[in-house]
């Protein structure tokens, strides 16, 4: 399958102008990482460990300073195709009043197909075909500002929906939001992946939503510890919580079981297969 995202050895230094005592600090190290169109990909990481900068990379609101980066197959340093990245890679950020321009809904989704000059019987089709995507359409006609943060996050989704992208990129979208909030959005997010192919790559440090996940990447002090499907990388409990990650609870019961003597397995990361394990544990206890 065709990669959406490829970055080869890709580094990263955040200069600091205003004190040249202090050498660039190195955010990433040779992070080389593809994913491929209709994948969803979720990435985990601690606060400084550069899963939010490799994020910015995708879209090219960030360029490497060592390696390379392929959006839709084009080099982000190319700046004459930067348009043509964006309308491929989409981003959707942890605030969405920051995303936000309009008054209205319909007229905030609206708002980039009017500066790119679609004719407005697509853009009306557009709008209304991405409101619908992620549920606001009955709330087309609404100020934003009286929206709950989780209506807000899928307005913003919608506008990333109305150009048409192969992929969004979320940088936690769901930190400032209360559970229902984050409830909503991570369905979104799904369906987006599930119904219309929309690859994905999802910023976040829940777990939870990491579960739902086709593949989860951890990145530690700037380079990549763990690729692969969410039981085997939960399975490393130790690993991540060495590096200041936590698991699923139903991960983190097993492991505990398994602490304590009991034959258990730390790949399972459902209830319902919690349960059947621990069924079949007292059964033979039974016996």
């Amino acid at each position: 399958m065709e990669n959406i995202i490829s970055t080869q050895k890709v580094e990263f230094h955040y200069s600091n102008e205003y004190d040249e005592k202090n050498p660039p600090k190195q955010v990433l190290k040779g992070i080389s990482l593809d994913i491929k169109k209709g994948e969803f990909v979720a990435v985990l990481g601690h606060n400084g460990s550069g899963k939010s900068t490799i994020a910015k990379h995708m879209n090219a609101i960030l360029l490497p300073t060592g390696g390379k980066v392929y959006a839709a197959g084009i080099d982000t340093h190319d700046e004459d195709k930067l348009f043509d990245i964006r309308q491929h890679v989409g981003m959707v950020f942890q605030n969405p009043d920051n995303q936000i321009v309009a008054t209205i809904v319909e007229e905030d989704v609206a708002f980039a197909l009017e500066n790119l000059g679609v004719d407005p019987d697509e853009m009306r089709e557009r709008v209304d075909d991405a409101l619908k995507s992620v549920g606001m359409y009955d709330y087309r006609e609404h100020a934003p500002h009286q929206l709950s943060g989780g209506q807000k996050q899928r307005v913003a989704i919608a506008g990333i929906i109305a150009m048409r992208p192969d992929c969004i990129v979320l940088d936690e979208p769901t930190a400032m939001l209360d559970p229902k909030g984050r409830q909503e959005v991570i369905k979104t997010i799904r369906r987006l992946n599930q119904k219309y192919g929309i690859t994905i790559v999802l910023i976040t440090h829940y777990m939870d939503e990491a579960a739902a996940a086709d593949r989860i990447v951890v990145m530690d002090s700037g380079q990549i510890i763990l690729d692969d499907i969410p039981s085997e990388v939960f399975s490393n409990v130790e690993l991540l919580k060495s590096v200041g990650l936590d698991v699923p609870q139903v991960t983190e019961f097993m492991y505990l079981l398994g602490k304590n003597g009991l034959e258990t397995d730390t790949h399972i990361i459902s209830e319902d297969k919690c349960v059947e394990l621990l069924l079949s544990l007292l059964s033979e206890h039974r016996c």
